[in-house]
């Protein structure tokens, strides 16, 4: 038996984490622009305590109950933090701000990238599984899109269009069931042990733990022994692998 569908995270295993300073910052004035239309004095202080609890807010949803809160969501609860008016209106635009902003600061495609999912593409069915947070599944496509890869792709698992994260069972099901394919036929790519080694291999799934990517901060947490099928700190060393992994399947 062969492996017929690779399944690939978004975050910092097909792309990097660059320009994230650059994303907060947008999301940060788009923020500071609203509330200044309500002139009311929120001191630095208090503005960097309501952006951790958002965090926190979205990271113990994420961890815990394993789905992303959309951008609104997020926003919304940073509006209450700071007991501003309620105004969907204004939330609603911050959150469209947070979202659009990857758009002007895009993340960079990982070394080696593009010439891999050239060749998997001619032996395998690829899809992506990725959790989402202020970039929703909309805007990564778009992402996808402009540096032209988007089309290597036959299906999409983002966690805001699903309701779920990894390693919740249904974001790999989407895939496999779209495929129609047994899991033991499908291999998952992606640099956390958390989400992604974990719920590939609960499935029944091979996986690749992907540590190339320098700028991965949630990848830190990582166990130093992994359940993965391999771990791999370069694309090309991917695509060898896959192989490898395929001819054993």
């Amino acid at each position: 038996m062969k492996l017929r569908v690779i399944t690939i995270d978004f975050w910092n295993t097909l792309y990097d984490s660059s320009n994230g300073l650059n994303r907060n910052a947008a999301r940060q004035r788009s923020l500071i622009n609203e509330i200044d239309k309500y002139e009311r004095l929120i001191k630095q202080d208090e503005f960097e305590t309501a952006m951790q609890a958002s965090w926190e807010y979205f990271n113990n949803i994420w961890k815990n109950e394993h789905k992303t809160p959309s951008p609104k969501d997020t926003v919304q609860f940073f509006w209450k933090y700071l007991e501003l008016p309620d105004d969907d209106e204004a939330v609603t635009n911050v959150a469209s701000r947070f979202e659009e902003a990857i758009l002007s600061s895009p993340p960079a495609l990982n070394e080696g990238v593009k010439e891999a999912l050239s060749e998997l593409s001619t032996k395998f069915e690829l899809a992506i599984i990725s959790d989402t947070g202020f970039s929703p599944g909309h805007t990564l496509r778009k992402v996808l899109q402009k540096d032209e890869i988007f089309d290597y792709f036959k299906a999409f698992s983002f966690s805001d269009e699903t309701g779920v994260s990894k390693p919740h069972k249904k974001a790999y099901e989407h895939i496999l069931d779209h495929f129609a394919c047994e899991p033991s036929l499908a291999l998952h790519i992606g640099d956390i042990e958390r989400t992604d080694v974990v719920g590939a291999k609960n499935m029944g799934m091979h996986a690749i733990r992907y540590s190339g990517d320098k700028t991965a901060t949630m990848a830190k947490e990582n166990p130093r022994i992994t359940l993965a099928d391999a771990e791999i700190d370069n694309w090309k060393g991917i695509t060898d692998k896959i192989f490898e992994i395929a001819g054993k399947a």
